[in-house]
Parts: C-alpha cells; sequence; structure tokens
C-alpha cells in the first residue's frame, strides 16, 4: 500500500513536469510571493532593456531612430512598472490582489515595447 502510494505521488510529479506545471505557473498565494515573482521579471526585461539600448547605440541612420524611441519607450514602461512594484510592497492585506492586477498589465505593456 505505501509503495502504491509513493508510486502514485512519483507519477503525479512526472505528469505535473511533462504538462509544465512550474511554480511561476501556480497561482501567486501572498503579496510577498508576487514581489519576488514581479522582481523577477523585472530583471530579465532589464537584460531585454540594456540589450535594446546597446542595438540602439551601434545602428546607424533610421534603424538607431527606431531604436533608440523603442528603448525610451520602454525605459518609460519600466518605471512605470518599478512604480507598481512599489504600491504592491506596500498595499494592504485586503488590496494587494488588486494591485497585482495593475502591475500584471504594467509588466505586460513593457514586454510588449521591447518585444514589437
Amino acid at each position: 500500500m505505501l509503495r502504491a502510494s509513493v508510486l502514485c505521488c512519483a507519477v503525479a510529479g512526472i505528469l505535473g513536469l511533462a504538462v509544465g506545471c512550474t511554480s511561476a505557473d501556480a497561482k501567486v498565494k501572498s503579496r510577498d510571493e508576487a514581489v519576488k515573482v514581479m522582481n523577477d521579471s523585472l530583471v530579465d526585461l532589464d537584460k531585454k532593456i540594456a540589450d535594446l539600448k546597446e542595438k540602439a547605440e551601434k545602428a546607424t541612420g533610421d534603424e538607431k531612430t527606431k531604436l533608440e524611441a523603442k528603448w525610451k519607450d520602454s525605459a518609460a514602461k519600466r518605471e512605470a512598472v518599478k512604480k507598481k512594484l512599489e504600491e504592491l510592497k506596500t498595499a494592504a492585506a485586503d488590496k494587494w490582489e488588486a494591485v497585482k492586477k495593475d502591475a500584471d498589465s504594467a509588466v505586460g505593456e513593457l514586454k510588449k515595447s521591447i518585444e514589437n
């Protein structure tokens, strides 16, 4: 019986991995967890913004103008995300989920500005 239980748990774990279940995909259950996830996203996006800036500095002509505009737009949206992150850190226990939705939206806009 114990072996069957252990085997079932192992199979469930493997299926979870096969389906792509990760901690980032799981629903965030606390404000602190949401802040950590957002900070991690911001670190990744900061790298992409730095790459964009580097490309803009190396480019010439119209391409340089386009990349600089894209970089400036991304930098401005990054500041908006930073502000939302600060709001999330200080949000009341009963309000943090609403603030998180706004912050997630800001992160989505930042991602779009970098990738487009």
